[in-house]
Protein backbone atom coordinates (compact mmCIF):
# COMPACT_ATOMS: atom_id res chain seq x y z
CA UNK A 1 0.00 0.00 0.00
CA UNK A 2 3.09 2.37 0.70
CA UNK A 3 4.46 1.93 -2.73
CA UNK A 4 0.59 2.40 -3.97
CA UNK A 5 -0.06 5.53 -2.25
CA UNK A 6 3.82 6.90 -3.14
CA UNK A 7 2.86 6.16 -6.94
CA UNK A 8 -0.99 7.33 -6.63
CA UNK A 9 0.78 11.05 -5.41
CA UNK A 10 1.76 11.60 -9.18
CA UNK A 11 -1.98 11.94 -10.37
CA UNK A 12 -3.40 15.14 -10.09
CA UNK A 13 -6.41 14.56 -8.31
CA UNK A 14 -4.66 12.25 -5.93
CA UNK A 15 -2.76 15.36 -5.02
CA UNK A 16 -5.08 17.85 -4.08
CA UNK A 17 -7.01 15.33 -2.21
CA UNK A 18 -3.95 14.84 0.21
CA UNK A 19 -3.47 18.59 0.49
CA UNK A 20 -6.76 18.62 2.55
CA UNK A 21 -5.75 15.86 4.42
CA UNK A 22 -2.74 17.73 5.55
CA UNK A 23 -5.23 20.10 6.89
CA UNK A 24 -6.18 17.59 9.17
CA UNK A 25 -2.47 17.44 11.07
CA UNK A 26 -4.07 19.57 13.93
CA UNK A 27 -6.70 17.14 14.67
CA UNK A 28 -4.40 14.25 14.51
CA UNK A 29 -2.19 16.02 17.23
CA UNK A 30 -4.93 16.48 19.30
CA UNK A 31 -5.74 12.14 18.89
CA UNK A 32 -2.63 11.35 19.98
CA UNK A 33 -3.65 11.63 23.71
CA UNK A 34 -6.53 9.25 22.61
CA UNK A 35 -3.43 6.86 20.41
CA UNK A 36 -2.01 6.53 23.90
CA UNK A 37 -4.95 5.46 25.80
CA UNK A 38 -4.85 2.91 23.09
CA UNK A 39 -2.29 1.19 24.46
CA UNK A 40 -4.19 -1.13 27.45
CA UNK A 41 -6.66 -2.11 24.51
CA UNK A 42 -3.87 -3.88 22.20
CA UNK A 43 -5.19 -7.41 22.93
CA UNK A 44 -8.89 -6.24 21.18
CA UNK A 45 -6.23 -4.49 18.15
CA UNK A 46 -4.35 -7.46 17.81
CA UNK A 47 -7.87 -9.44 17.39
CA UNK A 48 -8.53 -6.97 14.80
CA UNK A 49 -5.52 -7.18 13.38
CA UNK A 50 -6.48 -10.78 13.07
CA UNK A 51 -9.32 -10.37 11.44
CA UNK A 52 -7.98 -7.99 8.84
CA UNK A 53 -5.23 -10.80 8.31
CA UNK A 54 -8.36 -13.65 7.40
CA UNK A 55 -10.00 -10.82 5.06
CA UNK A 56 -6.52 -10.45 3.43
CA UNK A 57 -6.77 -14.47 3.26
CA UNK A 58 -10.12 -14.16 1.75
CA UNK A 59 -9.41 -11.92 -0.69
CA UNK A 60 -5.67 -14.53 -1.66
CA UNK A 61 -8.48 -17.18 -1.98
CA UNK A 62 -10.85 -15.04 -4.78
CA UNK A 63 -7.86 -14.28 -6.36
CA UNK A 64 -6.18 -17.97 -7.00
CA UNK A 65 -10.09 -19.02 -8.18
CA UNK A 66 -10.33 -16.24 -10.37
CA UNK A 67 -6.82 -17.42 -12.12
CA UNK A 68 -7.74 -20.78 -12.14
CA UNK A 69 -11.07 -19.58 -13.82
CA UNK A 70 -8.80 -17.49 -16.40
CA UNK A 71 -6.35 -20.41 -16.90
CA UNK A 72 -8.96 -22.67 -18.31
CA UNK A 73 -10.50 -20.06 -20.14
CA UNK A 74 -7.70 -19.41 -21.80
CA UNK A 75 -7.12 -22.86 -22.75
CA UNK A 76 -11.11 -23.53 -23.99
CA UNK A 77 -11.02 -20.05 -26.13
CA UNK A 78 -7.66 -21.21 -27.67
CA UNK A 79 -9.27 -25.18 -28.82
CA UNK A 80 -12.79 -23.01 -29.26
CA UNK A 81 -11.48 -21.39 -32.01
CA UNK A 82 -9.36 -23.87 -33.29
CA UNK A 83 -12.21 -25.84 -33.39
CA UNK A 84 -13.86 -23.11 -35.51
CA UNK A 85 -11.33 -22.09 -38.17
CA UNK A 86 -11.51 -25.95 -39.27
CA UNK A 87 -15.38 -25.82 -39.84
CA UNK A 88 -15.75 -22.68 -41.42
CA UNK A 89 -19.44 -21.99 -39.86
CA UNK A 90 -20.72 -18.54 -39.95
CA UNK A 91 -23.55 -19.64 -37.37
CA UNK A 92 -21.44 -21.02 -35.02
CA UNK A 93 -18.45 -18.45 -34.81
CA UNK A 94 -21.57 -16.32 -34.07
CA UNK A 95 -22.39 -18.36 -31.29
CA UNK A 96 -18.91 -18.94 -29.69
CA UNK A 97 -18.29 -14.84 -30.12
CA UNK A 98 -21.78 -14.06 -28.07
CA UNK A 99 -20.26 -17.03 -25.66
CA UNK A 100 -16.53 -15.47 -25.30
CA UNK A 101 -18.25 -12.16 -24.82
CA UNK A 102 -20.76 -13.40 -21.62
CA UNK A 103 -17.91 -15.30 -19.97
CA UNK A 104 -15.32 -12.03 -20.19
CA UNK A 105 -18.31 -10.07 -19.28
CA UNK A 106 -18.93 -12.47 -16.37
CA UNK A 107 -15.02 -12.56 -15.32
CA UNK A 108 -14.74 -8.64 -15.80
CA UNK A 109 -17.96 -8.48 -13.11
CA UNK A 110 -15.72 -10.58 -10.76
CA UNK A 111 -12.59 -8.52 -11.19
CA UNK A 112 -14.87 -5.48 -10.29
CA UNK A 113 -15.88 -7.14 -7.00
CA UNK A 114 -12.37 -8.39 -5.91
CA UNK A 115 -11.63 -4.19 -6.77
CA UNK A 116 -14.58 -3.46 -4.69
CA UNK A 117 -13.47 -5.89 -1.95
CA UNK A 118 -9.72 -4.72 -1.81
CA UNK A 119 -10.88 -1.19 -1.45
CA UNK A 120 -13.14 -2.19 1.78
CA UNK A 121 -10.73 -4.10 2.60
CA UNK A 122 -8.10 -1.24 2.39
CA UNK A 123 -10.32 1.43 3.56
CA UNK A 124 -10.64 -1.11 7.26
CA UNK A 125 -6.83 -1.83 7.11
CA UNK A 126 -6.16 1.97 7.06
CA UNK A 127 -8.16 2.81 9.85
CA UNK A 128 -6.80 0.34 11.68
CA UNK A 129 -3.50 0.56 11.09
CA UNK A 130 -3.44 4.06 12.26
CA UNK A 131 -3.38 2.27 15.98
CA UNK A 132 -0.96 -0.51 15.22
CA UNK A 133 3.13 -0.91 15.93
CA UNK A 134 5.14 0.39 12.66
CA UNK A 135 6.30 -3.29 11.81
CA UNK A 136 2.87 -4.63 11.97
CA UNK A 137 1.38 -1.99 10.08
CA UNK A 138 4.31 -2.31 6.97
CA UNK A 139 3.61 -6.16 7.19
CA UNK A 140 -0.28 -5.47 6.63
CA UNK A 141 0.54 -2.74 3.94
CA UNK A 142 3.07 -5.31 2.30
CA UNK A 143 0.10 -8.17 2.12
CA UNK A 144 -2.82 -5.55 0.79
CA UNK A 145 0.02 -4.60 -2.30
CA UNK A 146 0.40 -8.53 -2.79
CA UNK A 147 -3.51 -8.42 -3.54
CA UNK A 148 -3.46 -5.57 -5.44
CA UNK A 149 -0.32 -6.49 -7.68
CA UNK A 150 -2.60 -9.97 -8.19
CA UNK A 151 -5.47 -7.52 -9.31
CA UNK A 152 -3.46 -5.71 -11.55
CA UNK A 153 -2.35 -9.24 -13.38
CA UNK A 154 -5.69 -10.09 -13.59
CA UNK A 155 -6.97 -7.40 -15.75
CA UNK A 156 -4.14 -7.05 -17.89
CA UNK A 157 -5.72 -10.86 -18.32
CA UNK A 158 -8.92 -9.82 -19.20
CA UNK A 159 -7.67 -7.39 -21.61
CA UNK A 160 -5.52 -9.62 -23.32
CA UNK A 161 -9.00 -12.00 -23.43
CA UNK A 162 -10.74 -8.87 -24.69
CA UNK A 163 -8.35 -8.60 -27.42
CA UNK A 164 -8.79 -12.52 -28.39
CA UNK A 165 -12.33 -11.63 -28.72
CA UNK A 166 -12.12 -8.72 -30.67
CA UNK A 167 -10.48 -10.86 -33.58
CA UNK A 168 -12.89 -13.42 -33.47
CA UNK A 169 -15.49 -10.90 -33.92
CA UNK A 170 -13.66 -9.74 -37.12
CA UNK A 171 -13.57 -13.21 -38.17
CA UNK A 172 -17.56 -13.19 -38.04
CA UNK A 173 -17.47 -9.72 -40.12
CA UNK A 174 -15.51 -11.53 -42.75
CA UNK A 175 -17.38 -14.48 -43.17
CA UNK A 176 -20.90 -12.48 -43.22
CA UNK A 177 -18.84 -10.75 -45.93
CA UNK A 178 -17.29 -13.11 -47.62
CA UNK A 179 -18.94 -15.77 -50.66
CA UNK A 180 -19.84 -18.86 -49.59
CA UNK A 181 -17.79 -19.99 -52.35
CA UNK A 182 -14.85 -18.92 -51.05
CA UNK A 183 -14.18 -20.82 -48.12
CA UNK A 184 -9.80 -20.52 -48.43
CA UNK A 185 -10.17 -16.79 -48.53
CA UNK A 186 -12.19 -16.76 -45.09
CA UNK A 187 -10.19 -19.05 -43.38
CA UNK A 188 -6.80 -16.98 -44.93
CA UNK A 189 -8.34 -13.90 -43.11
CA UNK A 190 -9.29 -15.80 -39.96
CA UNK A 191 -5.45 -16.98 -39.40
CA UNK A 192 -5.02 -13.38 -39.90
CA UNK A 193 -7.32 -12.37 -37.05
CA UNK A 194 -6.46 -14.59 -34.67
CA UNK A 195 -2.64 -14.05 -34.76
CA UNK A 196 -3.75 -10.81 -32.93
CA UNK A 197 -2.57 -8.70 -35.43
CA UNK A 198 -0.53 -7.50 -35.87
CA UNK A 199 1.84 -10.56 -34.98
CA UNK A 200 5.36 -10.09 -36.39
CA UNK A 201 8.89 -10.80 -34.80
CA UNK A 202 9.74 -8.49 -31.80
CA UNK A 203 12.50 -6.51 -32.93
CA UNK A 204 15.49 -4.73 -30.53
CA UNK A 205 15.65 -1.14 -30.43
CA UNK A 206 17.85 1.73 -32.16
CA UNK A 207 21.08 1.52 -30.91
CA UNK A 208 23.12 4.89 -30.26
CA UNK A 209 25.55 3.59 -33.01
CA UNK A 210 22.21 3.32 -35.39
CA UNK A 211 21.17 6.81 -34.27
CA UNK A 212 24.26 8.57 -34.76
CA UNK A 213 24.77 6.94 -38.28
CA UNK A 214 21.48 7.81 -39.03
CA UNK A 215 20.81 3.91 -39.69
CA UNK A 216 17.30 4.54 -39.29
CA UNK A 217 13.56 5.54 -40.55
CA UNK A 218 14.03 8.10 -43.22
CA UNK A 219 10.62 9.84 -42.12
CA UNK A 220 11.94 10.18 -38.40
CA UNK A 221 11.62 8.49 -35.30
CA UNK A 222 8.40 8.53 -33.53
CA UNK A 223 7.89 5.61 -30.91
CA UNK A 224 10.28 6.44 -27.57
CA UNK A 225 9.95 4.41 -24.36
CA UNK A 226 11.74 6.07 -21.25
CA UNK A 227 12.22 3.79 -18.34
CA UNK A 228 11.80 6.87 -16.03
CA UNK A 229 14.18 5.60 -12.98
CA UNK A 230 12.70 7.92 -9.47
CA UNK A 231 14.01 11.17 -8.81
CA UNK A 232 16.32 11.31 -11.79
CA UNK A 233 14.77 13.73 -13.95
CA UNK A 234 11.77 11.30 -15.67
CA UNK A 235 9.75 14.34 -15.64
CA UNK A 236 12.12 16.46 -16.99
CA UNK A 237 12.32 14.15 -20.07
CA UNK A 238 8.85 13.90 -20.07
CA UNK A 239 8.37 18.04 -20.92
CA UNK A 240 11.48 17.53 -23.34
CA UNK A 241 9.51 14.87 -25.81
CA UNK A 242 6.39 16.36 -25.22
CA UNK A 243 8.03 19.76 -26.75
CA UNK A 244 9.51 17.60 -29.60
CA UNK A 245 6.13 16.52 -30.58
CA UNK A 246 5.65 13.44 -28.55
CA UNK A 247 2.09 12.22 -27.15
CA UNK A 248 3.00 10.92 -23.48
CA UNK A 249 1.51 7.96 -22.89
CA UNK A 250 2.04 6.81 -18.98
CA UNK A 251 2.22 3.70 -17.58
CA UNK A 252 -0.60 2.80 -15.45
CA UNK A 253 1.34 1.82 -12.16
CA UNK A 254 -2.47 -0.11 -11.16
CA UNK A 255 -2.68 -2.52 -14.34
CA UNK A 256 0.77 -2.57 -15.34
CA UNK A 257 -0.35 -1.23 -18.94
CA UNK A 258 0.23 1.73 -20.90
CA UNK A 259 -3.39 1.41 -22.78
CA UNK A 260 -6.02 3.04 -20.41
CA UNK A 261 -7.16 5.64 -22.98
CA UNK A 262 -5.57 3.85 -25.68
CA UNK A 263 -6.74 0.27 -27.95
CA UNK A 264 -3.45 -1.65 -27.50
CA UNK A 265 -4.88 -3.73 -30.75
CA UNK A 266 -5.36 -0.33 -32.86
CA UNK A 267 -2.33 1.41 -31.41
CA UNK A 268 -0.41 -1.43 -32.74
CA UNK A 269 -2.31 -1.38 -36.31
CA UNK A 270 -1.41 2.04 -36.51
CA UNK A 271 2.08 0.48 -37.25
CA UNK A 272 1.35 -1.20 -39.96
CA UNK A 273 1.08 1.93 -41.85
CA UNK A 274 4.56 3.74 -43.06
CA UNK A 275 5.36 6.86 -41.83
CA UNK A 276 4.79 9.61 -40.63
CA UNK A 277 2.63 8.73 -37.88
CA UNK A 278 1.25 10.13 -34.54
CA UNK A 279 5.06 10.06 -32.18
CA UNK A 280 4.21 8.85 -28.86
CA UNK A 281 6.38 8.80 -25.36
CA UNK A 282 5.68 5.80 -23.05
CA UNK A 283 6.93 6.29 -20.13
CA UNK A 284 6.87 5.72 -16.75
CA UNK A 285 8.69 3.93 -13.81
CA UNK A 286 9.41 0.56 -15.69
CA UNK A 287 12.10 -2.06 -15.77
CA UNK A 288 13.61 -3.25 -18.82
CA UNK A 289 11.29 -6.90 -17.92
CA UNK A 290 8.37 -4.35 -18.77
CA UNK A 291 6.25 -7.14 -21.04
CA UNK A 292 5.85 -4.50 -23.66
CA UNK A 293 9.34 -5.31 -24.71
CA UNK A 294 9.22 -8.61 -25.62
CA UNK A 295 5.79 -7.23 -28.27
CA UNK A 296 7.69 -4.71 -29.98
CA UNK A 297 7.49 -5.10 -33.82
CA UNK A 298 8.07 -1.21 -34.80
CA UNK A 299 11.63 0.39 -35.07
CA UNK A 300 12.25 1.94 -31.56
CA UNK A 301 14.45 3.43 -28.97
CA UNK A 302 14.29 3.63 -25.37
CA UNK A 303 15.72 6.28 -23.38
CA UNK A 304 16.69 6.55 -19.71
CA UNK A 305 18.25 9.11 -17.61
CA UNK A 306 20.55 8.50 -14.58
CA UNK A 307 21.37 10.31 -11.79
CA UNK A 308 24.37 10.04 -8.98
CA UNK A 309 23.02 7.44 -6.74
CA UNK A 310 23.69 9.43 -3.61
CA UNK A 311 21.96 12.72 -5.27
CA UNK A 312 19.41 10.29 -6.28
CA UNK A 313 19.02 9.00 -2.40
CA UNK A 314 19.53 12.55 -1.06
CA UNK A 315 16.37 13.55 -3.12
CA UNK A 316 14.41 10.69 -1.88
CA UNK A 317 15.27 11.60 1.30
CA UNK A 318 14.07 15.16 0.87
CA UNK A 319 10.76 14.12 -0.77
CA UNK A 320 9.80 11.87 1.92
CA UNK A 321 10.84 14.45 5.10
CA UNK A 322 7.78 16.94 2.85
CA UNK A 323 5.54 14.39 2.38
CA UNK A 324 3.39 13.09 5.39
CA UNK A 325 2.41 9.65 3.42
CA UNK A 326 5.53 8.49 2.03
CA UNK A 327 6.62 5.54 4.25
CA UNK A 328 9.35 6.11 6.52
CA UNK A 329 8.00 9.82 7.06
CA UNK A 330 7.04 9.35 10.33
CA UNK A 331 10.00 7.50 11.26
CA UNK A 332 12.26 9.84 9.87
CA UNK A 333 10.67 12.98 11.16
CA UNK A 334 9.90 11.95 14.90
CA UNK A 335 11.59 8.75 15.24
CA UNK A 336 15.32 9.53 14.62
CA UNK A 337 15.28 7.39 11.30
CA UNK A 338 18.77 8.23 10.04
CA UNK A 339 19.45 8.45 6.51
CA UNK A 340 21.55 5.41 6.22
CA UNK A 341 18.83 3.26 7.57
CA UNK A 342 16.34 4.85 5.12
CA UNK A 343 18.64 4.49 2.30
CA UNK A 344 18.83 0.46 3.00
CA UNK A 345 15.18 0.76 3.26
CA UNK A 346 14.39 2.38 -0.02
CA UNK A 347 17.12 0.13 -1.83
CA UNK A 348 15.30 -2.82 -0.12
CA UNK A 349 11.76 -1.94 -1.62
CA UNK A 350 12.43 -0.45 -4.48
CA UNK A 351 15.96 -1.72 -5.45
CA UNK A 352 18.74 0.56 -6.81
CA UNK A 353 19.18 2.28 -10.16
CA UNK A 354 20.79 -0.35 -11.93
CA UNK A 355 17.86 -2.45 -11.01
CA UNK A 356 15.84 -0.83 -13.64
CA UNK A 357 17.74 -2.06 -16.25
CA UNK A 358 17.69 -5.62 -15.27
CA UNK A 359 15.42 -7.94 -17.94
CA UNK A 360 15.07 -11.28 -15.49
CA UNK A 361 11.67 -10.17 -13.55
CA UNK A 362 8.51 -10.52 -13.55
CA UNK A 363 7.79 -7.35 -15.68
CA UNK A 364 5.90 -5.29 -12.08
CA UNK A 365 7.49 -2.41 -10.65
CA UNK A 366 8.78 -4.64 -7.53
CA UNK A 367 11.90 -5.63 -8.18
CA UNK A 368 11.95 -9.16 -9.04
CA UNK A 369 14.67 -9.56 -10.68
CA UNK A 370 17.60 -11.31 -10.23
CA UNK A 371 20.12 -9.71 -12.56
CA UNK A 372 23.96 -8.82 -11.43
CA UNK A 373 25.26 -5.27 -11.29
CA UNK A 374 27.66 -6.40 -14.46
CA UNK A 375 24.40 -7.36 -16.66
CA UNK A 376 22.51 -4.57 -15.72
CA UNK A 377 25.54 -2.46 -17.11
CA UNK A 378 25.61 -4.35 -20.06
CA UNK A 379 21.89 -3.73 -20.85
CA UNK A 380 22.50 -0.37 -20.26
CA UNK A 381 24.52 -0.27 -23.20
CA UNK A 382 23.20 -2.70 -25.56
CA UNK A 383 19.67 -2.65 -25.21
CA UNK A 384 18.85 1.16 -24.11
CA UNK A 385 18.99 3.38 -27.10
CA UNK A 386 20.93 6.16 -25.49
CA UNK A 387 21.15 7.51 -21.79
CA UNK A 388 22.01 10.90 -19.90
CA UNK A 389 22.73 12.13 -17.20
CA UNK A 390 20.54 14.43 -14.64
CA UNK A 391 23.51 16.44 -13.55
CA UNK A 392 24.34 17.00 -17.18
CA UNK A 393 20.62 17.58 -18.75
CA UNK A 394 21.53 20.07 -21.12
CA UNK A 395 23.71 17.47 -23.56
CA UNK A 396 20.51 15.23 -22.97
CA UNK A 397 18.03 17.46 -24.34
CA UNK A 398 20.85 18.50 -27.15
CA UNK A 399 22.00 14.54 -28.17
CA UNK A 400 18.07 14.31 -28.39
CA UNK A 401 17.44 16.76 -30.61
CA UNK A 402 20.20 15.86 -32.87
CA UNK A 403 19.65 12.04 -32.63
CA UNK A 404 16.14 12.86 -33.29
CA UNK A 405 16.09 15.49 -36.03
CA UNK A 406 13.63 17.76 -33.58
CA UNK A 407 14.69 21.16 -33.30
CA UNK A 408 12.76 22.01 -30.09
CA UNK A 409 14.66 21.83 -27.65
CA UNK A 410 15.07 24.98 -26.16
CA UNK A 411 13.71 26.53 -22.80
CA UNK A 412 12.90 23.18 -20.71
CA UNK A 413 12.69 24.19 -17.18
CA UNK A 414 13.83 21.33 -14.90
CA UNK A 415 11.04 20.15 -12.58
CA UNK A 416 11.84 19.78 -9.23
CA UNK A 417 9.03 18.03 -7.40
CA UNK A 418 10.04 18.98 -3.89
CA UNK A 419 10.21 22.14 -4.09
CA UNK A 420 7.15 22.45 -4.63
CA UNK A 421 5.61 21.01 -1.56
CA UNK A 422 4.42 22.80 0.84
CA UNK A 423 6.87 22.17 4.27
CA UNK A 424 4.42 21.15 7.00
CA UNK A 425 6.99 19.68 9.31
CA UNK A 426 9.59 23.11 9.82
CA UNK A 427 13.13 20.68 8.78
CA UNK A 428 15.23 21.50 6.30
CA UNK A 429 15.89 19.81 3.18
CA UNK A 430 19.35 17.40 3.75
CA UNK A 431 22.06 19.30 1.65
CA UNK A 432 24.97 17.49 2.60
CA UNK A 433 26.61 14.20 4.35
CA UNK A 434 28.31 13.57 7.22
CA UNK A 435 31.83 11.82 6.82
CA UNK A 436 30.16 8.53 8.53
CA UNK A 437 26.87 9.02 6.51
CA UNK A 438 28.98 8.88 3.14
CA UNK A 439 30.81 5.52 4.75
CA UNK A 440 27.76 4.20 5.33
CA UNK A 441 26.26 4.60 2.31
CA UNK A 442 29.71 3.61 0.72
CA UNK A 443 28.70 -0.13 1.99
CA UNK A 444 24.91 0.14 1.68
CA UNK A 445 25.33 1.65 -2.10
CA UNK A 446 28.56 -0.16 -3.32
CA UNK A 447 27.47 -1.71 -6.21
CA UNK A 448 25.06 1.15 -7.13
CA UNK A 449 27.77 3.96 -7.32
CA UNK A 450 29.95 1.32 -9.22
CA UNK A 451 27.21 0.92 -11.92
CA UNK A 452 26.97 4.80 -11.86
CA UNK A 453 30.77 5.39 -12.56
CA UNK A 454 31.23 2.75 -15.41
CA UNK A 455 27.84 3.94 -17.35
CA UNK A 456 29.62 7.90 -16.77
CA UNK A 457 32.89 6.42 -18.30
CA UNK A 458 30.67 5.40 -21.09
CA UNK A 459 29.02 8.29 -21.54
CA UNK A 460 31.61 10.62 -21.86
CA UNK A 461 33.32 7.85 -24.40
CA UNK A 462 30.13 8.00 -26.88
CA UNK A 463 29.60 12.60 -26.22
CA UNK A 464 33.58 12.81 -27.28
CA UNK A 465 32.06 11.81 -30.87
CA UNK A 466 33.56 14.77 -33.21
CA UNK A 467 30.17 14.96 -35.05
CA UNK A 468 28.32 15.70 -31.50
CA UNK A 469 31.16 17.73 -30.08
CA UNK A 470 30.35 20.07 -32.87
CA UNK A 471 26.85 19.96 -32.18
CA UNK A 472 27.28 20.59 -28.95
CA UNK A 473 29.92 23.53 -28.95
CA UNK A 474 27.31 25.50 -31.13
CA UNK A 475 23.87 24.17 -29.20
CA UNK A 476 25.15 24.13 -25.13
CA UNK A 477 25.51 28.07 -24.72
CA UNK A 478 22.04 28.41 -26.36
CA UNK A 479 20.18 26.17 -24.20
CA UNK A 480 21.45 27.74 -21.37
CA UNK A 481 20.89 31.17 -22.14
CA UNK A 482 17.52 30.23 -23.21
CA UNK A 483 17.04 28.46 -19.39
CA UNK A 484 18.41 31.28 -17.70
CA UNK A 485 15.87 33.52 -19.70
CA UNK A 486 13.30 30.94 -18.66
CA UNK A 487 14.65 31.04 -14.99
CA UNK A 488 13.81 34.91 -15.30
CA UNK A 489 10.30 34.88 -16.00
CA UNK A 490 9.32 32.07 -13.92
CA UNK A 491 11.48 34.19 -10.69
CA UNK A 492 9.33 37.14 -11.90
CA UNK A 493 7.23 38.84 -9.22
CA UNK A 494 3.73 39.91 -9.72
CA UNK A 495 3.86 44.20 -9.86
CA UNK A 496 0.25 43.93 -8.66
CA UNK A 497 0.60 41.20 -6.18
CA UNK A 498 4.63 41.45 -5.31
CA UNK A 499 4.09 38.34 -3.12
CA UNK A 500 3.39 36.00 -6.10
CA UNK A 501 5.28 35.42 -9.07
CA UNK A 502 3.66 36.60 -12.16
CA UNK A 503 3.79 33.67 -14.12
CA UNK A 504 1.88 31.25 -11.76
CA UNK A 505 -1.30 30.28 -11.62
CA UNK A 506 -3.23 31.58 -8.31
CA UNK A 507 -3.45 28.34 -6.43
CA UNK A 508 0.40 27.21 -6.81
CA UNK A 509 2.03 30.26 -4.22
Amino acid sequence: MGRGVRLLMKVPAVRRVMLRLWNLEDGLAKQQAALNALESHRGQLSAEQSNQQERLAQLSDLVQIQRTQIEWLIQNQQAEINELMAQQAQPAVREAAQSMQSQINGLIAQIDRLVADGDRYSAGLAEVSQHLPPAHRMNLEAALHGQQLQLGALNSTITAQQMQLAALNDIVRQMTAAPASAPAAVVKAAEVNRSEQPARRAVQPYTFEQLLNREVESLGLDLVFNIHIPKAAGNTVNALFRQLGFVPVPLDMNTNDFFATIREDRWFEGYAAPPPRDAYLMTGHMRLDQPMFRRLWMPHMIVSVLRDPVERMLSNYNFTLRRPANPWHDEVVNKGMSFVEYSSRMLDAIGPQYSFFDETGKGVFARTGNATVEDCLANLLTKVSFYGLSERFDEFAALTGYLLGRAKILAIAPANVTSEIKDLTGLPLKTELTAEERDGLGTVMKDDIWFYQEAVKEYERRMADHRLQAVLSSVLPLIKSSREAMSEILTLRDPAEPGRRAFRRQNDD
